[in-house]
């Protein structure tokens, strides 16, 4: 479904039920942006016919975890195009698997009882080894979506989470969600990055902020929810 239209950028929500993913196309270019969890992959697949997109040059990812980059190698594979992230994530992406919080990490330990289910959460699922994976730089953000992208580091879900900002559209991965207000993400790697990242993503004052899980927000709701 076609979300925003700004100059020779449109952006489309894949339409996944769990965890959102998104396609931008600039001039003659079509870039994923997250390729889903294995269990939405027919869903995926499927919708990105109904919005006439069968082709992608290239896949981003905001983070390697296994609800991001369950698909990526499948979707590699079909469309024969490379997939893109934080280089320190690569060998995570290239094994199919991204470490698993350990019961001594600061989160797990606040997070008490429900310390024991972080390990299990769908972001920690193995998932398909993708071999045409490489480094994400400015240069190659641009190369594939146009000198007006930016490419944002934004960690604190995890250490490699970036985001992509496009006219006053900011995609952002897992750095917030929307849910009845803005919220941080189930799981926070590092809690003082997240606070910075969130500053820095406040301060792009975006009209829509695109988002992993739950609908886009703007800014004022954003600042509105601090």
């Amino acid at each position: 479904m076609l979300i925003s239209h700004n100059g020779d950028y449109q952006i489309f929500d894949i339409g996944t039920k769990i965890y959102s993913c998104y396609a931008i196309t600039c001039k003659d270019k079509a870039v994923m942006i997250d390729a889903g969890p294995l269990s939405e992959r027919d869903l995926i697949e499927k919708n990105l016919g109904k919005d006439f997109l069968f082709d992608m040059d290239a896949i981003f990812l905001t983070h390697v975890h296994g609800d991001t980059a369950g698909n990526a190698e499948y979707f590699s594979m079909l469309f024969n195009c490379p997939v893109y992230c934080m280089k320190d994530a690569l060998i995570s992406l290239q094994k199919g698997a991204c470490k698993r919080p350990g019961k001594d990490h600061p989160y797990v330990k606040r997070a008490g009882a429900a310390g024991n289910v972080v390990p299990k959460l769908p972001a920690f699922i193995p998932f398909e080894a993708c071999q045409n994976a490489h480094p994400i730089t400015k240069a190659i953000a641009e190369e594939y979506l146009g000198k007006d992208v930016q490419l944002l580091m934004t960690p604190g879900h995890s250490e490699d989470s970036i985001s992509f900002r496009i006219g006053d559209v900011a995609l952002i991965g897992d750095a917030a969600q929307f849910n009845k207000r803005v919220l941080a993400p189930v799981f926070v790697d590092n809690e003082a990055q997240l606070a910075r990242t969130w500053e820095t993503l406040i301060g792009l004052k975006c009209s829509q902020y695109l988002t992993a899980h739950g609908r886009p927000f703007s800014a004022d709701e954003w600042l509105g929810n601090k």
